[in-house]
C-alpha cells in the first residue's frame, strides 16, 4: 500500500522557511488528518507547528532534541482533532538527504513507540528535509515504511518525486512542444475525476482523453436519452438508455487506448467521497447545489483541488444573455460559499430522498425547479475548454499565472478573472475550517444523512 503526505503550497513554503532558515538543524511538527483511499494511506496537513528554542532540550548545528513536554502538547492536540503528527527536522546542507543512524534510532523510539502508543491506530510520520530533497517514513505497529510521495497543492500540483519521463510519442508531440516532456509526463501520471458527464462534462472527458491524461473516474447517475444527443459528445442514437459514464468511458478509450477509466453510476452525494480522494483533480460539471457543496468541502478536507464549471443561458424579450464560470477551488483558499455560489436551501433540497422530495413538493415547500434549462453545445464547449486549460495549468504550469475564477460572457465576447477570497468565519475554508481534517470528519453524503 502506498503512502502520501499532502500540504498546501503555503504550508510547504512555511515549513521550508523554518527548517532551512540557516545552517543549523531546526524542527517542526505537522498536525495532520489521515485518509484511507483506494490507493493507500494519505496524511493531510492541517497546520505547521514550528519548534522554537524554548521547546528544545538541546540543539547544535548537527543535532537537536525536542522537549517531551512539547511533544506531549502537540500529540494531545492531534488526538483531540482525531489526527496524527509528522515530526520534521532539517539537514541544512547540499546533496541527497539520508537519515543518520541516530535519526533512525530516535524515530524508532518516538514514532515507533512513544507517540504511536498515544495516537494508535493512526500512523506517525517522520520527515527529514534538505535543500535538495527529503527522506520520509511512516511508523505503524512498531515498523517503518517509506512515505512514497509528497504532494504540494497550490497554483500548481507538485508531486515529489516527479513522475518518470514519458517515452516520446508522435500522438502528443505537438503538446510536448507547448509544455515539455515533464509537463506531458505529469498529465500521463494524473488521475482526474469528472463529476457529471452531461453537456459540459462529456466535453471535459473527451478533451482530457486527447490531452493524454492517464486515468479518469467518471461519476454520473443518468442514462442517455434522446434530448441529450444535441449536446452529449460521444453519444449516438444507439446509446439511448445506456449509462452516460459507460458511453464516455468507451469514447475516452477509443481516443486513448492506454487510459484507465473507472465508472460510478450514481450521484456524487450518494458516493463514498474517498473514491475521489486519490485523484489529482476533481472537475465538477453538475448543475446541483448539493453536489457542489459536497465537493467544496472535499477540496479543503482532503487537500484536493476542484475545478467547478457552470453554463448560464438567460433568454430575455429582446436577446439572450449567455456565458458561464470556471472556479478553481484550492485547499487553503476561498470556497464556493465565500464566492456566493451556493444556496443553502437548494443544497438541502438536493439531499432529499425521492420520498422526502415528493412529500415536500406535495406540501409546496420546495424552491428548486426541475424544468429543463437551455443548453447549447458550442457554449458548453467554451466552458469545458476553459476548465481543461485550468487542469493543464495545475498539472503542467501551462498558463503561468493562476486564477481562481474565470467569467465568460458570450454576449460580450469577453473573459475576465477574479479572486475568491476566504471569509474569516467560513466553516469550510476559514481559519477554523475543514483544511486537512481528512477522515476526522464524515463528509455529508445523502446515504449517510438518510440513514440518520
Amino acid at each position: 500500500m502506498s503512502a502520501e503526505l499532502r500540504l498546501t503550497d503555503h504550508q510547504w513554503r512555511q515549513l521550508r522557511s523554518h527548517l532551512l532558515a540557516d545552517d543549523f538543524e531546526h524542527a517542526a511538527v505537522l498536525l495532520c488528518g489521515t485518509l484511507t483511499s483506494p490507493q493507500g494511506l494519505v496524511l493531510t496537513t492541517r497546520r505547521i507547528i514550528p519548534i522554537d528554542s524554548e521547546d528544545l532540550l538541546d540543539s547544535s548545528a548537527l543535532h537537536l532534541s525536542i522537549s517531551p513536554v512539547a511533544l506531549a502538547r502537540v500529540t494531545k492536540t492531534a488526538r483531540t482533532e482525531a489526527g496524527t503528527v509528522v515530526l520534521c527536522h532539517s539537514h541544512p546542507w547540499k546533496g541527497s538527504v539520508r537519515p543518520s543512524a541516530l535519526d533512525l534510532d530516535t524515530e524508532a523510539e518516538l514514532c515507533g513507540r512513544s507517540l504511536a502508543s498515544r495516537l494508535d491506530p493512526r500512523p506517525v510520520g517522520a520527515l527529514v528535509l534538505g535543500h535538495d530533497g527529503y527522506s520520509a517514513r511512516l511508523w505503524q505497529h512498531g515498523k517503518a515504511a517509506i512515505l512514497d510521495r509528497l504532494r504540494i497543492v497550490g497554483d500548481q500540483i507538485v508531486v515529489l518525486p516527479e513522475p518518470a519521463a514519458l517515452v516520446a510519442s508522435d500522438i502528443v508531440a505537438r503538446q510536448i512542444l507547448a509544455w515539455g516532456n515533464l509537463g506531458q509526463s505529469r498529465l500521463a501520471a494524473a488521475h482526474i475525476a469528472v463529476v457529471g458527464v452531461g453537456g459540459t462534462g462529456s466535453q471535459v472527458v473527451v478533451q482530457l482523453a486527447h490531452l493524454g491524461v492517464g486515468r479518469l473516474t467518471l461519476v454520473d447517475p443518468d442514462v442517455v436519452d434522446r434530448s441529450n444527443l444535441s449536446r452529449l459528445l460521444g453519444a449516438t442514437v444507439a446509446d439511448i438508455a445506456r449509462h452516460k459514464t459507460e458511453v464516455l468511458a468507451a469514447t475516452a478509450q477509443a481516443i486513448n487506448p492506454q487510459i484507465a477509466v473507472q465508472t460510478i453510476n450514481a450521484s456524487v452525494i450518494d458516493t463514498d467521497p474517498r473514491v475521489l480522494a486519490d485523484a489529482d483533480i476533481v472537475v465538477c460539471a453538475t448543475d446541483g447545489h448539493g453536489s457542489r457543496a459536497l465537493l467544496t468541502e472535499l477540496a479543503q478536507q482532503y487537500l484536493l483541488p476542484v475545478i467547478d464549471l457552470g453554463v448560464d443561458i438567460i433568454p430575455t424579450e429582446t436577446s439572450v444573455q449567455a456565458g458561464g464560470q470556471v472556479r478553481v477551488l484550492r485547499p487553503g483558499r476561498g470556497c464556493l460559499h465565500c464566492a456566493g455560489m451556493l444556496d443553502p436551501l437548494l443544497v438541502r433540497e438536493e439531499y432529499l430522498t425521492e420520498a422526502q422530495r415528493a412529500e415536500e413538493e406535495r406540501r409546496g415547500y420546495l424552491r428548486g425547479i426541475r424544468a429543463p434549462a437551455p443548453a447549447v453545445i458550442a457554449l458548453n464547449g467554451v466552458l469545458a475548454s476553459l476548465a481543461c486549460l485550468e487542469a493543464c495549468q495545475l498539472l503542467a504550469g501551462f498558463l503561468g499565472n493562476a486564477s481562481d475564477r474565470l467569467l465568460y460572457r458570450a454576449h460580450r465576447r469577453a473573459v475576465t478573472t477574479a479572486a475568491i477570497r476566504s471569509e474569516p468565519d467560513c466553516y469550510v475554508c476559514g481559519p477554523d475550517g475543514l483544511l486537512g481534517i481528512g477522515d476526522g470528519r464524515d463528509l455529508p453524503i445523502r446515504t449517510a444523512t438518510s440513514a440518520g
